[in-house]
């Protein structure tokens, strides 16, 4: 198999085994946060690695930022794209119930 081919089949492994992506998108998953809400969702996340990690999947288009302007706000959103790949966490959450981890 070609190196550009393997570079694709793990694109996703690369996106979701960065530490934070699936709380991440899992806390999104369940609606558009502010920045402060999704820091209090994950409380052991730096404000410095969240903001990198918004970046990044916002470069890799599964997060787009929302500015109310308004109300001078700045939500974080899934794009379709990952709705798509965070669609997965509840499956794995229900597993990790069901096998008693």
């Amino acid at each position: 198999m070609p190196h550009e081919e393997t570079e694709k089949h793990f694109t996703a492994y690369r996106i979701i085994g960065t530490k934070w992506t699936i709380h991440i998108l899992f806390t999104l998953y369940k609606g558009p946060k502010k920045f402060s809400e999704l820091a209090r969702s994950i409380p052991l996340i730096s404000e410095m690695v969240l903001t990198r990690r918004l970046k990044d999947l916002q470069q890799d288009g599964l997060v787009r930022k929302i500015s109310c302007t308004e109300q001078r706000r700045i939500f974080y959103e899934l794009t379709p794209k990952g709705a798509a790949l965070a669609s997965f966490i509840p499956c794995l959450i229900e597993w990790t119930r069901l096998h008693n981890f």
